[in-house]
């Protein structure tokens, strides 16, 4: 009965907290962009929408956070913690359905941005430029394993390319080159038409095979070549989804590629959810008993000060990782597991 009584406050003030969060930001945003929009009721309301998924990554864990602390002072002002506690309740059973349900959140978003939600802020984009959702990239150079590919136009919503031109490279030497009008991802792999295949031979002598031209309607290549990664990277985009970010990460580092920013785009994704479960117990841990013995207005005060410079600081240096000034590790997993200690710690010094 106290967990349900617990959650339900905590879920409506945290509601209310995001609601009114989410609804600030997406309004300056659009106050902040009213020229660029079109003159549409109905595409200012979807630029809202998906700016509003964006504004998530802030406001969610901050959020969470929050709500917990006017959850606090709720129970304190009323006299409820006294209560809970004069009936035998120890701070470990109140604080437990507050980081539960927070933690249960956290994961939940973490997995919300594991699928393409992640990407509706590209909408939203698309909408202020005046362009179509389906973007187009154009000139893409890159290399995969010991092959270099140039794509003339790159559509990976459609997961389709045209003007695809690929170089085959062993030991410094040019075997082979593929040129194909359209291509089209399917089952891992880019199935390519109307394909012209010129193979050279790996040394060129008289009275030896010559090099060879051949003509093929369909051909299967660059598997695990994935377009939205491709397109991601080129971009030099800050959003990936974790599936896209770990698939990113397994096909560069196979290529000897630096991976930081993307590294640090994974962390960040699970990081920041679980930002809110840490702090939630961090503010229980020194929350007053009583109003009469403590001043609730600098309780209230300090919390969410603490809260918003700890906030600031961590993504300050997520920034920083994405932007190649720190090792993703040292800027974001070594804070993270050196908070999650300190929490720890205190848990076990207060409320033993």
């Amino acid at each position: 009965m106290l967990d349900r009584y617990i959650v339900w406050l905590y879920l409506r003030y945290t509601a209310l907290i995001v609601s009114a969060l989410t609804a600030f930001f997406v309004g300056m945003d659009i106050m902040g962009n009213v020229s660029k929009l079109p003159d549409s009721a109905n595409l200012i309301l979807l630029f809202g929408l998906f700016r509003a998924t964006r504004a998530l990554d802030v406001v969610l864990p901050l959020s969470l956070v929050f709500g917990a602390i006017v959850t606090i002072i709720q129970l304190i002002r009323a006299n409820e913690l006294v209560a809970v506690y004069s009936l035998g309740a120890s701070k470990a059973k109140v604080l437990r359905p507050l980081a539960l349900v927070a933690l249960a959140i956290s994961c939940g978003y973490i997995a919300l941005c594991s699928t393409q939600f992640v990407y509706l802020s590209d909408k939203a984009a698309a909408i202020k430029e005046k362009r179509d959702f389906t973007s187009i990239t154009q000139d893409l150079f890159l290399r995969y394993d010991n092959r270099f590919i140039y794509i003339r136009e790159l559509l990976p919503l459609k997961n389709e390319a045209r003007g695809l031109d690929i170089l085959e490279v062993k030991n410094g030497d040019l075997t082979r080159f593929i040129c194909a009008k359209k291509g089209t991802f399917r089952n891992g792999a880019w199935l390519l038409s109307d394909v012209s295949i010129v193979t050279k031979p790996s040394a060129l002598a008289l009275g030896e095979r010559g090099i060879e031209v051949e003509e093929r309607e369909y051909l299967e290549e660059l598997e695990g070549f994935r377009p939205d990664i491709m397109d991601t990277i080129y971009e030099h985009k800050f959003t990936y989804s974790l599936v896209d970010s770990l698939r990113a990460w397994i096909l560069f580092a196979d290529q000897d590629i630096n991976t930081a920013r993307i590294r640090s785009i994974l962390y960040a994704t699970i990081v920041f959810p679980l930002f809110a479960p840490i702090f939630t117990a961090m503010v229980f841990i020194y929350a007053p008993i009583s109003p009469r013995f403590f001043n609730m207005a600098l309780f209230s005060s300090v919390s969410v000060l603490l809260v918003l410079v700890a906030w600031g600081a961590l993504y300050s240096l997520a920034q920083t990782a994405k932007n190649g000034a720190f090792s993703p590790e040292g800027a974001l997993l070594f804070p993270f597991a050196l908070l999650i200690a300190i929490v720890g710690f205190l848990l076990k010094r207060k409320l033993r």
